[in-house]
């Protein structure tokens, strides 16, 4: 199963921005720990839930991956997030 993470490409590390790639988060083929391409099922799906997500969501994403927070609620909207994306990619396979 691919690892779904926040991309490291020229990342802000202090703001969240909508339009910064690393803002974002991409899945990794997790044998070659490669991105999957922009126009995979899979990373279109996550394009899909991520673009319904609220900005509660998307600025506890950004504190997770690009600051490292570990604060339990940032953790358990990050869990959510992942069980969300898990779940839309099952369902298109």
């Amino acid at each position: 199963m691919p690892h779904i993470t926040g991309a490291r490409i020229s990342v802000s590390k202090e703001h969240f921005d909508d339009d910064c790639p690393g803002c974002r988060p991409v899945i990794l083929d997790v044998k070659t720990m490669k991105k999957f391409p922009a126009d995979s099922m899979e990373q279109k799906t996550i394009d899909r839930v991520w673009s319904q997500t609220t900005p509660e969501v998307r600025h506890a994403f950004h504190r997770v991956t690009c600051q490292n927070s570990r604060d339990p609620k940032d953790m358990a909207i990050m869990e959510e997030l992942s069980r969300q994306i898990g779940k839309a990619i099952e369902e298109r396979n």
